[in-house]
């Protein structure tokens, strides 16, 4: 939009490749939608039909966007309050004049606002003052500034026309699978069901129904059809009534009967139990975890479905952990990111992991999680970072596994020294035959919580160049005579040959673990181990 030219000019074809160059987007919006936006994750469209109008009401669930600087008129468009301008970043090959109008596709992450401009300090103030208070709107996601980049020049386009919404239904469903993420991320902090979640992630459903079911297989892979039936046409059941107004036990019942309507006995046998249960009839039967969990799960969540409910189920109803955890996801799913607990959303590192991991639960792409212990301290506590997608999401503290606690009291009956390693964060064997040399005790990626293995590796060298087919016969030969693993893997940007050994931990006792150590230190010498180095193993 120049001075000379007061249409509305939307320009989507794609430009000619050239240097690419950045600039600042400004998106000017209600303070009141701002912080409805941050609350719900994301700019564009909203789940409220009373949002205040702006200038963004006409952008569907796009935004309306200003290079570097907004005109006057953008800021007065709709009804009276304050205004924010969210400042993002623009790239391609060449930076538009200051102050042209763009349409931004969206919705767009609240986690990419880069700042929050408000018009003055005491602006900033009322904001502030306004929703700290709030418990469902996370303060700390977007820095605020006071700073007001706006020029009185421009006129309003004489086009402007209020964009059709595509797909209706889109924001509501990423509110409610971001309800569902924000219920996996809190799973993931809690650290007890890492594995399923994982296992979780890895495959997600491509909807509503897909992911109710590949989470419930993850928590319990014995669980029946049936049991898949019943859970999924539960959560089926929150979704069609997510958003509205009350929660009807029996109404909920019967739409959850209609979705089994053709699955046999078994599930009209469980709702008639679930209608006396609701009628008081008979007391609530059992909620611990076993192959029944789905139905379990689904039967708490129509005595309890608000997460203020969580703590009772728990504690007065002795729920299983996994049927805990099947609980947890769902009724934050139905209450929706937007209005669950503002800790369960920020800082921004997990605002981004809820949000890319909703967003991925609608594609069914896969989510990578890298869960890595930065130091364990004296007493085996782990300290670790979570990265999901490649970014670093949350930190937590871990109590010692069991496993590991009786595998430390092992080594010192053994006559070692356990050692914390600074680098790695993982505990260490040293061998007073051996003082130079520190055998790592690493996770296993095959290790079960009913069949926990360790790995116990010993680096041996650094290969400072390709190998010659003599030296890899010798590695073999030495691997052969030993019986024990040698292997090469990266560490930071180098190579390292480590001879490894794989130790169970249901049996084990003093003489396999002296086995195990001395044949490690027994390869290590014959093919001239040295010394390490503080390094970083990639896994």
């Amino acid at each position: 939009m120049t001075d000379d030219k007061r249409e509305l000019e939307l320009d989507f074809e794609p430009k000619a490749e050239g240097k690419a160059s950045s600039w600042e987007l400004l998106v000017p919006i209600h303070a009141d939608n701002f912080a409805l936006a941050l609350a719900s994750g994301y700019l564009g469209g909203s789940l409220k039909s009373d949002a205040a109008r702006d200038l963004q009401s006409y952008a569907a669930n796009g935004l309306f966007a200003f290079i570097g600087e907004v005109p006057a008129w953008a800021i007065s468009e709709g009804e009276d309050g304050d205004r924010v301008l969210l400042s993002l970043a623009g790239k391609g090959e060449a930076a538009p004049g200051p102050g042209t109008m763009e349409l931004l596709a969206g919705p767009e992450r609240i986690t990419r606002v880069r700042s929050a401009y408000f018009r003055d300090e005491a602006s900033l103030a009322n904001f502030n003052a306004s929703y700290d208070a709030f418990p469902d709107v996370p303060m700390n996601i977007v820095e605020l500034a006071a700073k007001w980049p706006v020029r009185e020049t421009g006129d309003r386009p004489v086009d402007l026309q209020e964009l059709r919404v595509e797909q209706p239904g889109r924001r509501s469903d990423l509110d409610f699978l971001g309800g569902l993420a924000a219920g996996i991320i809190d799973l993931l902090a809690e650290s007890t069901f890492d594995e399923a979640i994982c296992k979780f992630l890895d495959e997600p459903g491509s909807n509503i129904a897909g992911n109710g079911q590949k989470l419930l297989l993850a928590l319990e892979p014995r669980s029946s059809q049936v049991d898949v039936s019943i859970w999924t046409a539960t959560i089926e059941a929150l979704r069609s009534r997510f958003g509205k107004r009350g929660f009807d036990r029996r109404e909920f019942l019967a739409e959850v009967e209609g979705r089994l309507a053709d699955h046999g006995p078994e599930a009209e046998s469980w709702v008639r139990g679930c209608q006396k249960v609701i009628d008081a009839e008979i007391d609530i039967p059992s909620l611990a975890d076993g192959e029944k969990i789905g139905r379990r799960a689904a039967l708490a969540i129509i005595l309890s479905h608000e997460p203020s409910g969580l703590e009772e189920l728990e504690s007065n109803l002795e729920t299983g952990p996994r049927v805990r955890a099947l609980v947890t996801a769902a009724v934050y799913a139905f209450a929706g990111l937007s209005r669950i607990d503002s800790k369960l959303k920020s800082p921004a590192p997990r605002m981004d992991a809820v949000l890319e991991v909703g967003q991925r639960m609608v594609t069914g792409d896969p989510v990578k999680v890298d869960i890595k212990t930065l130091k364990t301290s004296a007493d085996l506590t782990r300290h670790q970072v979570i990265k999901v997608a490649g970014k670093s999401a949350l930190e937590r503290q871990i109590e010692p596994p069991a496993y590991m606690v009786m595998l430390k009291a092992r080594i010192q009956e053994a006559g070692y020294k356990v050692e914390l390693d600074s680098v790695s964060g993982q505990i260490g064997i040293r061998a007073a035959s051996a003082k130079e040399k520190l055998i790592m005790v690493e996770d296993c990626s095959e290790s079960a919580s009913g069949n926990s293995i360790v790995n116990l590796v010993l680096p041996i060298f650094t290969l400072g160049s390709r190998p010659t087919i003599a030296s890899l016969k010798k590695l073999l030969a030495t691997a052969w005579q030993s019986a024990t693993t040698v292997a090469v893997r990266e560490v930071d940007e180098s190579e390292e040959v480590v001879a490894m050994a794989s130790l169970p931990l249901a049996t084990l006792d003093r003489d396999e673990l002296n086995f195990h150590v001395d044949r490690l230190l027994l390869i290590s010498t014959e093919l001239g181990g040295k010394k390490r180095k503080g390094r970083r193993v990639k896994k």
